[in-house]
């Protein structure tokens, strides 16, 4: 039974320790492999278990905190899913090394900067990302292309599940949003990237329209430091009288850390999840949304593409940009058309409110899209990379 050590982060609810964790039930539940962990240095010194839960059940974390660590020389494989990207040891076991980046790598992203990048993939080493997206980014940054593999991200089916026609109404409830209003839902860090001003802007217009309707914004700010109230004045101040208080009024942010079952309760009670994003490493909510039963409008021609292709999903038009962001010279991104995402949270808006999944088609093909990307069937692409001995190439 192969010996196979994860050196990441565990026990927080950054997207690595999502994705570690998820990795790991998926592998214990496969089999085939003794699993051991090394925790590695949290990226900011404030995290914890206990602030930032990744909210598994107990019996989840109970065997997730549990693996005990060994040495990388007793290991057969060594799995590292942390940032920066540490350079792999010095022994003869197979590094594998998860990289992700959104708008373009960077040498702030090494652990080392100075780093010859061959050294991340001699030998059996080798790189994972989760999207096509990311692994042409890192291809432009430089790291060979026959050492990059796909491995694709998962959603838990059990956890993230569609609400029943109660479920819905009652949760509607407890958050004082009337029946018939219409709720559009985004989950994400407020950063430039992930167009969160565009989807307030699109919100706020429609608001005009037809003022029934409700925005709920869960940022991380507890996580980053990151409020979304930084991007709701950035755009009071470049489109003035455009966040009218009755507007606000509308927009409900949510702050706190929530267990995976309440984001479940947070993603079923949207009618549409909305992603207008201009860079993305995978876009994991978007994934958990649909699973949830919950139709999303996600931006063309990124990351989303990898598992956003079937055709009842609504898909804003983008353009592609390469260039100069800030301090980096060479960042990619997509340029969402805003008129095209405009139209449809109107045309969204004007639909009313989705009814419960099981009355609902557009909910039952959200769902049906989701239930092709389950944790299991991800892990796939992985397993074969773990065992040294076979030709994972």
């Amino acid at each position: 039974m192969k010996r196979i050590l994860i050196a990441g982060w565990r026990g927080v609810s950054h997207s690595f320790a999502m994705v570690n964790q998820h990795q790991i039930l998926a592998l214990a539940r496969h089999g085939g492999f003794e699993l051991f962990h090394r925790d590695m240095p949290w990226f900011l010194q404030h995290w914890n278990a206990r602030d930032h839960a990744s909210g598994f059940s107990a019996a989840e974390d109970t065997f997730i905190m549990g693996m005990p660590p060994i040495p990388e020389e007793e290991a057969d494989c060594v799995y590292r899913i942390c940032s920066p990207l540490h350079t792999p040891g010095s022994s003869a076991r197979r590094t594998i090394s998860y990289a992700i980046t959104e708008l373009g790598y960077q040498r702030s992203n090494l652990q080392n900067p100075d780093l010859d990048l061959s050294l991340m993939t001699t030998g059996e080493n080798l790189l994972t990302t989760p999207t096509r997206w990311s692994r042409d980014r890192l291809l432009d940054f430089g790291f060979a292309e026959d050492k990059i593999r796909v491995v694709r991200h998962g959603v838990d089916l059990a956890t993230f599940s569609p609400l029943s026609a109660a479920e819905l109404a009652s949760q509607r409830a407890a958050l004082g949003i009337p029946s018939d209003a219409v709720v559009f839902l985004n989950v994400g860090v407020p950063t430039w990237n992930k167009g969160i001003d565009l989807l307030v802007r699109a919100f706020a217009l429609a608001h005009q329209r037809q003022p029934n309707i409700r925005l709920i914004l869960k940022d991380a700010r507890a996580l980053y430091g990151l409020p979304v109230d930084s991007v709701l004045q950035q755009v009071a101040a470049s489109h003035p009288g455009l966040l009218s208080q009755e507007v606000l009024n509308a927009i409900m942010v949510v702050s706190q850390n929530l267990s995976q079952g309440e984001m479940r309760l947070l993603y079923g009670i949207a009618d549409h999840y909305v992603s207008p994003y201009r860079a993305e490493g995978f876009n994991l909510p978007v994934l958990e949304a649909q699973a949830c039963g919950t139709p999303v409008i996600v931006s063309s021609g990124g990351a989303t593409d990898d598992f956003c292709d079937a055709t009842d999903i609504s898909k804003i038009a983008s353009v592609f940009r390469r260039g100069p962001l800030r301090d980096n010279m060479d960042c990619c991104w997509v340029d969402p058309d805003f008129s095209c995402l405009q139209n449809l949270v109107t045309a969204a808006t004007l639909s009313g409110p989705r009814p419960a999944h099981a009355a609902d088609p557009l909910r039952q093909a959200a769902r049906r899209n989701a239930e092709q990307h389950s944790w299991d069937r991800a892990i796939r692409e992985l397993i074969p990379l773990l065992q040294p001995d076979k030709d994972a190439r």
